[in-house]
């Protein structure tokens, strides 16, 4: 008997069960301390140039794998977040005047405008 495929739309529904379901702590090794989440939100953040977690939408990470969470010792050097050079690439292409150094950093960075339309 041949298996048959599951509706459209079942696995993606279990899978989004499975992923959101909080491991309970009797079945898991790791402290409770060191499960702690947190969002996200890679395209405001200063140190996602360099980060490993980083995702295109916002996104669960474990808090001890986020630079923002690390010891100031451990961190990289904060740059500027893809929110803020889209908004200034925004203002460049209104017209608005900026300085020779921020209209330096948009020529390298961004020279066809912002990346995204909501900046």
């Amino acid at each position: 008997m041949r298996p048959r495929a599951p509706a459209p739309g079942s696995s993606e529904k279990s899978l989004d069960n499975f992923m959101n379901n909080h491991m309970a702590p009797s079945s898991s090794r790791v402290p409770a301390l060191y499960r702690e989440t947190t969002i996200c939100h890679s395209y405001m953040c200063i140190y996602a140039y360099g980060c490993l977690e980083k995702t295109n939408r916002p996104a669960k990470v474990l808090m001890r794998r986020c630079i923002r969470y690390m010891p100031e010792e451990l961190r990289i050097k904060p740059g500027v977040s893809d929110l803020a050079l889209d908004l200034l690439a925004k203002h460049r292409k209104t017209g608005q005047a900026l300085d020779s150094k921020t209209t330096a950093i948009l020529d390298e960075l961004r020279p066809n405008g912002p990346l995204r339309r909501s900046a």
